[in-house]
């Protein structure tokens, strides 16, 4: 049961660590902090240190170390919920839930339980029963090895009225979760029936990897249900405009690649992923929407667009690119031949085909006039005006001042026009933008985060050097603001980071299943996190940040900001600008090396120059106390 933060804060505040501790293991004052034996493995000399000023410990015997919860759980073997209440009781501190809470919790977890037995009895009858023999022949027809079918746990409905009703009675399960969870409708009479019946069924898994709802293909002629696909209703687990398709298996390798494929459907991702191209996400035949823009800003800020060659994936990707460039990611279109589709193309080509035209992709710029020449929109001067106009449109969704400048430059050497009337067009589309924000986005446009490979920083150049503790403190603060949760804030911070740029592999891991876990329930809570990590470095971490206070990277202490006198948005800049200034001096550094490397060899390094230069102007602008300021 999740227990308030305010709450948790409140029990750890009068629970002094010192006194605690005292109770178990014999402690001695040693300047500011408290010396003894480690309870947690043999030792003969103290190395077990309590700071009563930052209330944590730490032995540098066995590595262990935390706050006053860890150290019970550690030492009593509990959870960290009974810890809680285990001090709570100490200092006479009640804790009490509400009757709502403790059902929405449970509700919960039975929608989960619910979609999991179901992707098992789909599965099981796709590859043990002999009416999923069929369904079994539609997907190896398709080229899906028994790895892969394995891999996304790909099932077959049983073409019956009762099939999943009658499991679910079987086991003794309760057919209440499985209604909430849309995979059992009810009749009139007060019964119930399958709402999936003779499909392929495809299942949609959260970030974390836990089953959420279902797409169902139809295999069947006869089959009376309208549409080729059918998706899981709405519930508290699953929002369609909300989840990526295949991000759970492929979040790694998008990561990896600092770039992510876009596509449409699941048979698409599946068939690109089997043959090596892994970095890719569906948007499961859906309208692109800002909700599934926002979770890949977390892994990627390039994207590139592969919808089918028909007009209505044409059409997608022109909505669909508007969205991505208003969050600040670099967008490209894949155009595959006429008639293709992802799925088609690799199956009759290969992965390594596929991939040549990836590195074909074009920009939006270039898509866009593509597409309005096909509709004929520059037949006429009024013509060429308004499709110059849709691309000037375009434009002015990119939150980033310099990179509309530079697309404004290539619009006017193609077609010819001023710049100074462009600059009027673009000018007139981010007013009539800002007031649509103003009226009700939600979504906050920052500036661009820098695409550049990640080496170390340079010698000699007018950057000073990276400094370790400021990339921790700025990290341990994104981590307590994703804990924070407030409105907004997650989203300008991945606006302007990713998660690599988080570097300690802890922080990263312990990012990533926040996020998963604010995906899931909508929830931040402690004790909710708690449950789901194993790791007890993570738990540490953890328990650590979320009673810690914000330490404000050295940005801030340049400006001279106090921990008190700083909201939450005034620790986001800091830390995000504390995280792109590392990443600016390693670049510089890498900059740098290349720079000699083409001196010594009589090479042009006029390029290396310009990109020194740039990578300099942009570290200031990070430096300056007006960094951000304007989001």
């Amino acid at each position: 049961m999740r227990i308030p933060p305010e709450k948790i804060e409140e029990i750890r505040s009068a629970n002094d660590i010192v006194d605690v501790i005292s109770q178990h293991v014999r402690l001695k004052k040693r300047g500011k902090n408290f010396l003894g034996l480690c309870p947690f493995h043999q030792e003969k000399t103290p190395s077990f240190t309590v700071s009563a000023e930052k209330q944590v410990y730490h032995c540098f015997g066995c590595g262990k170390g935390g706050n006053v919860f860890t150290f019970v759980m550690e030492l009593e073997k509990v959870s960290f919920t009974e810890a809680v209440r285990t001090l709570a009781e100490k200092v006479g501190i009640t804790i009490t839930f509400t009757q709502a809470d403790e059902q929405r919790e449970s509700e919960i977890e039975n929608l989960y339980n619910a979609c999991r037995f179901a992707g098992l009895f789909f599965h099981n009858n796709l590859t043990k029963t002999d009416e999923g023999r069929g369904a079994m022949e539609y997907f190896r027809n398709r080229g899906f090895s028994e790895e892969t079918i394995r891999t996304f746990g790909l099932g077959y409905s049983m073409n019956s009225w009762d099939a999943l009703l009658n499991k679910t009675k079987e086991e003794g399960l309760q057919p209440e979760s499985l209604l909430k969870a849309g995979l059992l409708r009810s009749r009139d009479d007060g019964g119930q029936y399958d709402y999936f019946r003779g499909r392929v069924m495809f299942p949609i898994f959260s970030t974390s990897g836990r089953v959420i709802g279902f797409g169902a293909r139809k295999i069947r002629e006869d089959d009376p249900v309208q549409g080729k696909y059918i998706n899981s209703p709405e519930t508290p687990i699953y929002n369609k405009s909300r989840v990526l398709f295949g991000l759970f298996h492929s979040k790694e390798a998008v990561r990896s690649a600092e770039h992510a494929l876009m596509v449409e459907g699941y048979a698409d991702l599946i068939s690109l992923y089997q043959a090596g191209i892994q970095n890719v996400v569906a948007s499961s035949g859906t309208a692109l929407t800002e909700d599934q823009v926002q979770l890949i800003t977390r892994y990627t800020k390039r994207l590139t667009l592969v919808y089918d060659s028909d007009s209505a994936g044409s059409n997608a990707m022109l909505r669909g690119m508007d969205v991505v460039l208003a969050h600040d990611l670099e967008v490209r279109i894949v155009e595959l031949p006429e008639g293709e589709d992802p799925d088609s193309f690799v199956r009759k080509h290969g992965g390594k085909e596929f991939s040549k035209l990836v590195d074909q992709a074009v920009s939006f710029i270039d898509f866009k006039a593509k597409q309005l020449l096909r509709a004929g929109a520059f037949n006429t001067p009024d013509g060429k005006a308004e499709a110059v106009r849709s691309i000037v449109q375009s434009i002015a969704k990119m939150p980033d001042e310099l990179k509309r400048n530079f697309y404004i430059k290539e619009v006017s050497a193609k077609y010819d026009i001023y710049e100074t009337v462009l600059y009027r067009e673009l000018e007139r589309w981010i007013h009539e933008g800002k007031r649509s924000f103003d009226s009700g986005n939600r979504f906050q446009p920052g500036r661009a985060d820098q695409d550049a490979p990640p080496p170390s920083a340079p010698e000699g150049n007018s950057a000073p050097r990276v400094s370790s503790v400021g990339v921790r403190a700025a990290e341990r603060d994104v981590l307590k603001l994703l804990l924070e949760n407030q409105p907004g804030l997650i989203n300008f911070i991945f606006t302007h980071i990713t998660l690599a740029d988080l570097e300690d592999e802890q922080a990263n891991r312990l990012a990533e299943r926040i996020l998963a876990h604010l995906d899931e329930t909508g929830s931040a809570e402690i004790s909710g996190l708690l449950g789901e990590i194993e790791d007890p470095a993570l738990k540490g971490l953890l328990t650590d940040i979320a009673v810690s206070k914000y330490e404000l990277s050295k940005q801030w202490e340049t400006m001279e900001v106090r921990i008190e006198d700083a909201d939450p948005w005034d620790i986001a800049r800091g830390a995000i600008a504390a995280l792109k200034k590392t990443s600016l001096q390693r670049q510089i550094e890498a900059n740098q090396k290349l720079l000699r490397e083409a001196s010594q060899h009589g090479e042009d390094a006029i390029p290396f120059v310009q990109r020194h230069q740039e990578l300099i102007r942009l570290l200031k602008e990070v430096e300056s106390p007006e960094f951000l300021k304007s989001n």
